[in-house]
């Protein structure tokens, strides 16, 4: 089975020897192959009959992605229209390859008016598994919107493909070729490897640190211990701070009023309180406190293509995935919410994970950790998130609200009876 972190390698290597240049674009890191001197619509699988190819397209008419040994037949064929997805297997007459429709929702094909910096359409080849997937936005499992399932005999001739050529009626389409297939995602539950069983493996039911992209794996690590609690400082800074943004007049509820420019946007606020400093290696200052009164909320938003780990600290916060942020189309999301309770730690990816809401659905105010790095393959570092508001695709800056050792100096100042806590 296909590790799921691969997918995240934006690399596509020029099969003359010359390094394709990179680019970031909204769906996730991308490269393409496009010089000047000619234009470039073919190019090798890494590894032979397996692999995933991402075009990046702007075209509302067709796209086809054809994958062949030496150029020859059979030919896997897959033509992507406004109104359909089709596999073909070509041995001079084109067969269609019985194709089953894994979503049903959202926009499935070519769109009928391009974004600006176009669209990811995505061919995964599983040798493996004999599996053929269709998806859109980020090569992600979660995000497959088509499948064909073969078996060992009708499926043997993927073994030999090598060849891949682009077509979407442009000069140069733009597009990049992974490694390995998309296969089964990396759970959003990390725990340590004391905590996990066998079952939960099998399941699918979460994941250990050592799954994780390489950037993902440094912030766990940086945030996993004991003494990573807001009961370090003093045993009742959970309970001042929801007293805090509860109550007229105090602190937090100050500061979140600071926040609010109409009186809709109240439901809409929440805190963001930095640790330390920007080290130039994530959007913002990489630690942030971020704390959610019940009731509030985040618009759906992404992350700048940066790796991130969460840990609640307190309460509880509901998570909702979606599959792409584009003006005038409302996002789907990703299978049911899931409630993260104190302690328990998610994860997302530049191609995983990226596109999220947090809403705190409680009676208590929710105190979360939020760590964010680009991984080190990012040669674009870009310091906005994204989000949606009133159906538009606007950026928003991460900023801090207040620093950490400050904001708890206010905390103590309204807890004078607080009892010591777990730090010297």
């Amino acid at each position: 089975m296909a590790d799921p972190i691969h997918f995240a390698d934006p690399f596509w290597e020029d099969p003359s020897g010359r390094s394709a240049p990179k680019k970031s674009f909204e769906h996730g890191r991308i490269s393409f192959a496009a010089l000047s001197s000619r234009p470039i619509h073919t190019a090798d699988l890494d590894i032979v009959g397996q692999g995933t190819i991402a075009v990046k397209s702007k075209t509302t008419k067709t796209i086809e992605i054809t994958v062949s040994t030496h150029y020859s037949d059979p030919m896997l064929i897959l033509r992507i229209t406004q109104k359909d997805a089709v596999f073909y297997k070509k041995s001079g007459d084109e067969e269609v390859l019985t194709s089953k429709a894994v979503k049903n929702e959202g926009s499935l094909y070519i769109e009928e008016v391009a974004p600006d910096d176009g669209t990811v359409y995505w061919l995964s080849i599983d040798r493996s598994n004999r599996i053929l997937r269709y998806g859109k936005y980020y090569t992600w499992n979660a995000l497959t919107l088509r499948e064909v399932e073969l078996n060992a005999n009708s499926g043997k001739w993927l073994e030999n493909l090598t060849n891949v050529q682009v077509k979407d009626g442009s000069e140069a389409p733009f597009f990049t070729i992974k490694p390995l297939p998309v296969t089964m995602d990396i759970p959003p539950i990390v725990v340590g490897n004391e905590a996990v069983s066998l079952r939960q493996l099998d399941l699918a039911a979460v994941t250990i640190w050592a799954n994780l992209p390489e950037a993902c794996r440094k912030l766990y690590h940086n945030i996993a211990g004991p003494k990573i609690a807001l009961e370090a400082e003093f045993k009742e800074l959970a309970d001042t701070i929801h007293e805090s943004v509860m109550t007229e007049g105090r602190f937090a509820y100050k500061l979140l009023r600071k926040k609010c420019k109409t009186p809709q946007d109240w439901p809409n606020t929440y805190l963001r309180i930095t640790i330390g400093s920007a080290q130039g290696n994530s959007p913002g200052i990489p630690y942030v406190m971020e704390i959610w009164p019940p009731g509030h909320k985040s618009p759906i938003h992404d992350h700048g293509n940066a790796c991130a780990v969460i840990r609640v600290l307190s309460g509880s916060i509901r998570c909702t995935w979606y599959d792409t942020l584009v003006t005038g189309r409302t996002p789907h999301s990703l299978g049911p919410p899931l409630e993260l309770k104190k302690d328990m730690v998610t994860w997302l990816g530049d191609n995983q994970y990226q596109i999220h809401e947090l809403e705190n659905k409680s009676d208590r105010t929710c105190v979360t950790l939020q760590c964010y790095a680009f991984s080190k393959d990012d040669k674009i570092h870009k310091e906005q998130f994204d989000f949606l508001k009133n159906g538009q695709r606007m950026g928003f800056t991460p900023d801090s609200d207040y620093t950490f050792a400050k904001f708890c100096e206010e905390m103590e100042k309204e807890c004078p009876q607080k009892t010591p806590g777990l730090l010297p």
